[in-house]
């Protein structure tokens, strides 16, 4: 494991469970210990051990701090997490939240205009497919006579 792959496992392992600024603190914590320690890389990693046990320490601990408000900042902290990851983010003012209503605005249309050229369109499809049926019934039957003819 590199030193990358330990802060990436720890900040995978914090997000969702305590707020983004305490993540953000801890990574920068063990961010500076690497670079301070003055040992190589890899003895840094000895010494501080499996990131995950470092992480749940960090949320255990942060949770204490809280005491009966634990549950909330942890909730807190999972909300802001889901919103970050899901390409859902909190609009900043009120151009934004135009912005967005606008888009969306835009994709309804959209949609109800090709839902309004489909059931338009759809006697027509139904007629056109109802007589290349028709077409293809009468072509088969002057083959079938055809053929029956010919024998």
């Amino acid at each position: 494991m590199s030193k990358k792959e330990f802060l990436s496992v720890l900040r995978e392992s914090l997000e969702g469970y305590i707020p983004k600024d305490e993540v953000e603190k801890n990574i920068k914590y063990y961010r500076n210990y690497f670079d301070e320690s003055g040992m190589p890389e890899k003895e840094t990693l000895d010494e501080l051990g499996e990131p995950r046990l470092i992480a749940r320490t960090i949320i255990d601990a942060y949770k204490a701090s809280k005491g009966p408000m634990a549950d909330y900042y942890t909730e807190q902290a999972r909300s802001e997490y889901s919103r970050e990851h899901s390409g859902v983010y909190e609009e900043k003012d009120g151009e934004e939240r135009k912005e967005a209503f606008a888009g969306r605005l835009v994709f309804l249309l959209a949609a109800l205009i090709i839902v309004l050229a489909a059931i338009l369109l759809l006697p027509l499809i139904v007629k056109a497919l109802f007589f290349f049926i028709l077409l293809a019934l009468v072509f088969g039957f002057v083959r079938f006579l055809r053929d029956y003819f010919e024998r």
